[in-house]
């Protein structure tokens, strides 16, 4: 009797652990998405500025946008 409440004991342990690697897993995959959209953004304002100065250097130069 004792034998089997011990292998129940260990196996909710085994389902414990797997579902703390699941957490773990959906964890690391928010913050890959959080860092995914922080690059978006610099990106973003990268071409802001790279259009902010083409239009620098069109006006220097006479071309009107």
């Amino acid at each position: 009797m004792f034998e089997l409440f011990t292998v129940g004991l260990e196996m909710q342990k085994r389902m414990i652990d797997a579902q703390m690697k699941g957490i773990e897993v959906a964890r690391d995959m928010v913050e890959a998405a959080q860092r995914q959209v922080e690059v978006g953004r610099a990106a973003g304002q990268a071409g802001e500025a790279n259009m902010r100065a083409m239009k620098g250097w069109m006006n220097l130069w006479g071309f009107r946008s």
